[in-house]
């Protein structure tokens, strides 16, 4: 399967830049998730790969093709780009039967009859709709349907698979489920996939890699557990998972270490890593803060608070401590009432951030631009 190649990609509308620079591969065979809030740029991105949308500037192509270069002047029509596209509303037709709606990109490219029926069988065997093949739409379920136009989308053998947030219809049962079945079919075709979501827990399910955009921009790549760990901003923290963010300054730092006094309460807490500068923000999240009882006097705690809220969320509590005016969220198995704790983190997973980062943090959450 071939790799996509996405080099300075910019697409300006109505003088506004919906995205600008956006370089980026898909490996052969790799599930690629672009992540980000609503307006960030992920779908221009997506159906600037498709062809549905025309870039401004950049160059992209799969393999050795060439889809999209703007010095060049070439922009490829959308069904000469062997791409296979799932859009969000599936846009399957309602007057047509399974079969039909997934025949209908191979008689739009005049397949013979006998072909269509040998790849329509072969790939509603490959979704598990065989049995429904002369069902209509109205007769299926969300999920049902969702696979309907991915077996349409794959009908032809494209050689790359694009998908526009096509799970976000479903409702949460059949959501698990879909992402589930979606991942071990991407593995087994091993399609080059390209997915668009907003759903932090879709992307860290599904992707090999994942790209965070905001404001028409790429924050970070890489694996899920990479980015999870060790966000390079207090967006792709926050955005990415639950991050609590205490403002403090640096009071110590050396090549291995920091400790870092916090705004409100004045107590410290350690970090291994340099102090990126003097002011900054203390990243970490609510499963890497335990809970320790306040009657233990154990000074080696790193912070003294007010335990105030307590949420049974199934398999753990979450609790909201206010350390100085400072509120942090933890996650514990174990049940405490509110009253005084001591926290303890983990420091392994502390970051530090600059101070300033919580400006652009604000502006990139309440203002977003471009879908």
């Amino acid at each position: 399967m071939p790799e996509i190649n996405v080099s300075a990609l910019g697409l300006d509308y109505a003088g506004k830049t919906a995205i600008d620079d956006i370089t980026f591969t898909a490996r052969e065979g790799e599930f690629l998730t672009l992540l980000g809030p609503s307006g960030c740029g992920k779908t221009t991105t997506l159906m600037s790969i498709a062809g549905l949308a025309q870039p401004s500037r950049g160059v992209i192509t799969c393999g050795e093709d060439v889809l999209f270069d703007s010095t060049r002047s070439i922009d490829r029509p959308p069904e000469r780009r062997n791409c296979g596209v799932v859009f969000q509303s599936y846009a399957i037709w309602p007057h047509m039967s399974v079969a039909d709606n997934v025949a209908y990109p191979l008689r739009l490219r005049k397949v013979g009859k006998a072909e269509i029926a040998r790849r329509v069988g072969e790939v509603l065997e490959m979704v598990d709709l065989a049995a429904l093949a002369e069902r209509y739409p109205h007769q299926l379920s969300g999920g049902q349907q969702q696979r309907v136009a991915l077996a349409r989308a794959i009908t032809y053998g494209p050689g790359v698979l694009l998908l526009d947030e096509p799970l976000s219809n479903l409702d949460a049962k059949l959501r698990e489920q879909a992402r589930t079945w979606l991942k071990e079919f991407q593995s087994s075709v091993g399609l080059t996939t390209v997915f668009v979501t907003h759903d932090q827990d879709e992307a860290l399910a599904l992707s090999d890699r994942i790209i965070v955009m905001n404001d028409g921009h790429i924050e970070q790549v890489g694996a899920p557990e990479e980015i999870y760990s060790r966000p390079n901003s207090p967006f792709v923290a926050s955005f990415l998972g639950s991050a609590n963010l205490l403002a403090g300054t640096v009071i110590e730092s050396g090549r291995d270490s920091t400790r870092v006094r916090l705004d409100g309460s004045g107590q410290t807490v350690a970090v291994r890593e340099p102090g990126p500068d003097r002011e900054v923000l203390v990243m970490v999240r609510p499963e890497d803060v335990e809970i320790i009882d306040d009657t233990t006097g154990d000074e080696s705690a790193s912070l003294q608070g007010n335990l105030t809220t307590r949420m049974f969320v199934g398999s753990s509590f979450r609790y909201v401590v206010d350390c100085g005016g400072q509120q942090l969220s933890v996650s514990s198995r174990e049940r405490w009432e509110p009253g005084p704790v001591r926290l303890r983190f983990r420091i392994e997973g502390v970051r530090l951030f600059p101070r300033s980062a919580a400006d652009q943090l604000a502006t990139d959450i309440e203002e977003p631009v471009h879908a």
